[in-house]
């Protein structure tokens, strides 16, 4: 995916020292009334080709993890509900995050294939396996109502975006060596 965004202010852009806060959440809640509610809007966008695709080995700058404010919401709630929909949307966030670090990866490791083939279908690749364990999230998590599953992903996703560590959008991997 290739885009160019006007509204940057509308954005924040994954990091490990941010965490979202019921105010990232803009958008106008349906609140029905029935079960406090919310839906963050995330994504991974990467940009490449030309003359960055055949200079840089390195593109991680070029791969981003957003969350949109204005397409987000929360619902009004009790303190500990808030609480808890944070930290799933957090969750999911970081999921985001490992998707984004994964295709960082496969970019750099996966160099023939982007030079062949381009990104998409790298891309593609990481996007299905993302879609699987967002499916496992979710469901494990009972859509984010189940506070010890949110704790248990919690905990597994900062554990999978340090073993990506090299692959966040300002380091650079280390080369492999020939053997």
């Amino acid at each position: 995916m290739v885009s160019v965004h006007a509204g940057a202010q509308n954005l924040i852009q994954w990091s490990a020292d941010y965490k979202l806060t019921k105010d990232d959440f803009q958008a106008q809640a349906p609140n029905s009334g029935q079960m406090q509610t919310a839906l963050g809007s995330f994504y991974v966008e990467y940009e490449t080709g030309g003359l960055n695709l055949m200079m840089n080995r390195n593109l991680n700058e070029n791969v981003s993890c957003y969350f949109q404010k204005d397409a987000s919401y929360i619902d009004e709630g009790t303190e500990a509900a808030t609480s808890r929909l944070l930290r799933y949307q957090q969750l999911i966030f970081n999921l985001y995050e490992i998707q984004a670090r994964n295709l960082r990866k496969k970019f750099f490791e996966e160099r023939k294939t982007m030079l062949t083939k381009g990104p998409s279908e790298l891309h593609q690749q990481v996007y299905a396996e993302h879609a699987k364990l967002l499916s496992q999230v979710e469901s494990d998590t009972f859509n984010g109502t189940l506070d010890s599953e949110i704790d248990k992903w919690m905990n597994w996703s900062l554990t999978e975006l340090e073993k990506l560590g090299e692959f966040c959008k300002t380091c650079t991997p280390t080369k492999k060596k020939k053997k």
